[in-house]
């Protein structure tokens, strides 16, 4: 290894190689769908675990790395994870039945999702805490960037080379990213910082966030946004290409579009917080998460079967997304600030959780029509307006009783 300052460019160009492959292994898959389902003489609920399992493994992921990162140190965790998501991605390429493809798909997850956790907490051990947050807000933007454009490149790559050769592409990129990384990247955790795998501590950490009323209230809306629409995207390719008629080629427009509004809105966040503010912004983007669930109620048939207008309303959904999401995640995080790690790891696994057992009901739920879709989406979004007005309430009766004092 040829050590590097963590000060210079080429260490925050390694921290893009670290997310990169993470960034586009879940959504790069989803305009193949159809192929697999045909591939593997499969149904849509199996083809739509693709997903579902992917999130699982990276959820269990999420809960184990960020302790053992903290006891064995960083490269060591963050170079199996890369051998996890390696060996997974080339058994995606080899799979012969649909059985195999969701247990590569789960490891492929778990192997991803130390890229994640590890190299956050690297940042946060060579960096202080301002240009700490710079770079996570740069690489959350190119996350979600990535995550835009994946599925444009995923239905490129199929429908040129097949849809194995999206497996193949992110084995290359895994690859590349593992060997720069063991070849270029220091360890962040000095032994002397290093802590000991202490379950009772861990466990008292994880129940003092469990016990906290603020705490669910923010991971619950962040994760039922991301279930909400998550719900559309994993029957997306099945719904527009087989039944909406819309061609392969032209499919990944529409699904950057809605990608590309979260993308836009999210990029201008932090001018718009300065602007307006933080609560504004959390319910003007709940707002239009209600409002676009609303005009899906009263479309008819006809309207909700065309693609573009089911497009446009669903960029509506992305716009307050864009605006809330983050900032419910960002308070999640903050219930506790002595905590954060944990915090992080407890987040993502509940809100991953959540996401997967949305996306199979979706998929059981699914009929090859927009309807059938839409209603799972509305009773996702319905049980958030209902945790949302409790806390409203709860708030409230705190405010009154604080005025009586």
């Amino acid at each position: 290894m040829f050590p590097i300052s963590h000060e210079g460019k080429w260490f925050r160009f390694l921290m893009v190689f670290i997310f990169l492959g993470a960034a586009m292994e879940t959504d790069i898959y989803l305009p193949t769908f159809p192929d697999i389902l045909n591939e593997f003489n499969t149904d849509a609920v199996m083809v739509q675990r693709i997903l579902s399992y992917n999130f699982i493994g990276i959820c269990i992921g999420s809960l184990l790395y960020g302790p053992l990162s903290d006891h064995f140190g960083r490269r060591k965790i963050l170079m199996f994870g890369f051998s996890v998501f390696l060996a997974a991605s080339i058994g995606c390429i080899y799979a012969s039945s649909i059985e195999q493809l969701l247990a590569f798909r789960l490891l492929q997850g778990f192997g991803s999702s130390a890229c994640v956790i590890v190299g956050t907490a690297m940042i946060f051990d060579l960096f202080d805490e301002e240009p700490a947050a710079k770079l996570i807000a740069d690489l959350n933007t190119l996350v979600v960037s990535l995550m835009a454009f994946a599925p444009l490149i995923g239905g490129w790559i199929s429908l040129h080379m097949g849809y194995k050769a999206n497996f193949v592409f992110i084995a290359i990129l895994v690859l590349l990213s593992a060997t720069k990384c063991f070849f270029f990247l220091p360890e962040s955790l000095s032994k002397d910082k290093r802590k000991k795998v202490a379950p009772k501590r861990i466990a008292s950490d994880y129940k003092t966030l469990l016990s906290s009323s603020a705490f669910w209230y923010n991971t619950l809306v962040t994760s039922l946004i991301l279930a909400a629409y998550m719900i559309y995207v994993s029957n997306m390719s099945l719904l527009y290409i087989e039944q909406l008629e819309v061609s392969p080629d032209q499919f990944p427009f529409f699904q950057m579009a809605t990608l590309g509004t979260f993308v836009l809105v999210s990029l201008n966040n932090a001018r718009l917080i300065d602007r307006f503010g933080i609560d504004k912004l959390k319910s003007t983007g709940l707002g239009l998460i209600f409002t676009t669930t609303l005009i899906f109620f009263l479309l008819p048939s006809e309207q909700l079967n065309s693609p573009f207008i089911l497009t446009g309303t669903m960029c509506l959904f992305s716009i307050g997304a864009g605006l809330s999401i983050g900032l419910f995640f960002a308070k999640s995080m903050q219930v506790f600030p002595k905590l954060t790690g944990i915090a992080a790891s407890l987040v993502t696994a509940i809100r991953l959780f959540i996401v997967s057992a949305a996306i199979d009901l979706g998929s059981n739920a699914y009929e090859g029509t927009s309807e059938s879709v839409i209603h799972v989406m509305t009773a996702v979004v319905a049980f958030l307006a209902a945790i949302s007005s409790v806390n409203y309430w709860r708030q409230s009766r705190l405010k009154q009783a604080e005025n009586m004092e």
